[in-house]
């Protein structure tokens, strides 16, 4: 005769049935780890969190707190992080938590933005823009709504082309240390990723980036030719002195569980940055270790 189930014993099960046929093959025993973190905060490192995935968003955590932690070396004390395509404003908000985590960590203060029409979609342009994934209108937000529940971010709505025109000069931000790429058209990552060309004192000299739209199945069919991939294609063979490249490795690196966010990861490299060079390694010496 089966037990009763409480209310953990659910909440376990329903995790477990989710995670066990998602898209990421992931002990079991990280699961239930997952669960107890989640109700009884048994893991206290904020990274350790990040890399077991108990916090939402860890994609954003992660690079939120690489990039905090790159500022303090070169001895910045505030940095921004940016959402292109905000949507609902689910990842605006979790940026917002991953926000305060990473001052509570590092001690560098986190100024969020979040970049989106406010309207939904608009038309694509082209085949491009994937129109069998993508149609005007999707992804509307309610900004009243998204509002009232922010505490500290700051949404600038309207079409990216105008708004990132002299956004810099008019907000003076921290320089900016990580961006998520969510605007799921080329057209629109297109203008998004022109923030690149801002002038060095707005940026670090290597800026961590998610990109939302790039990894799927059959039937999404991302490649090289159409949507973000392009973008970032024709954006790297456009800049001689400005490349964003993937991280190789960052799924095995510091024994953290392999996700598929992992790939989705990359670096945008700015060789020309004055701090570029700066050495930043906190290792220096191997010493010959004892037979």
């Amino acid at each position: 005769m089966p037990l009763p189930l409480n209310k953990l014993t659910r909440r376990v099960r329903g995790l477990l049935q989710r995670k066990l046929f998602s898209q990421d093959p992931i002990p079991a025993r990280y699961l239930i780890l997952r669960a107890l973190d989640r109700r009884f905060g048994i893991v206290k490192a904020y990274q350790r969190k990040l890399d077991y995935g108990t916090i939402e968003r860890a994609n954003y955590g992660h690079c939120m707190l690489q990039s905090a932690m790159l500022a303090r070396k070169l001895g910045h004390s505030r940095i921004s992080c940016i959402e292109f395509g905000v949507a609902g404003g689910a990842g605006l908000v979790a940026m917002e938590r991953h926000a305060e985590a990473t001052r509570a960590e590092t001690g560098v203060e986190v100024v969020v933005f979040g970049f989106d029409t406010g309207k939904g979609m608009p038309a694509p342009e082209d085949y491009r823009d994937m129109p069998y994934l993508w149609q005007a209108g999707y992804f509307a937000m309610d900004v009243p709504k998204l509002r009232a529940r922010l505490k500290s971010a700051r949404l600038v709505l309207g079409d990216v082309t105008e708004t990132l025109r002299n956004f810099a000069e008019q907000e003076n931000p921290p320089p900016i240390g990580f961006i998520a790429f969510d605007l799921d058209y080329y057209s629109s990552t297109v203008a998004a990723l022109k923030i690149f060309e801002t002038n060095h004192r707005y940026l670090l000299p290597r800026v961590a980036c998610y990109f939302d739209d790039m990894v799927g199945d059959i039937d999404w069919a991302y490649n090289d030719f159409t949507g973000e991939l392009l973008a970032v294609k024709e954006f790297n063979a456009q800049h001689k002195d400005i490349k964003i490249a993937p991280v190789s490795g960052l799924r095995f690196s510091n024994r953290r569980i392999p996700q598929i966010w992992h790939e989705q990861i990359f670096v945008a490299h700015l060789f020309t940055h004055p701090d570029y060079g700066k050495p930043i390694s906190e290792l220096t010496q191997l010493p010959l270790g004892a037979d």
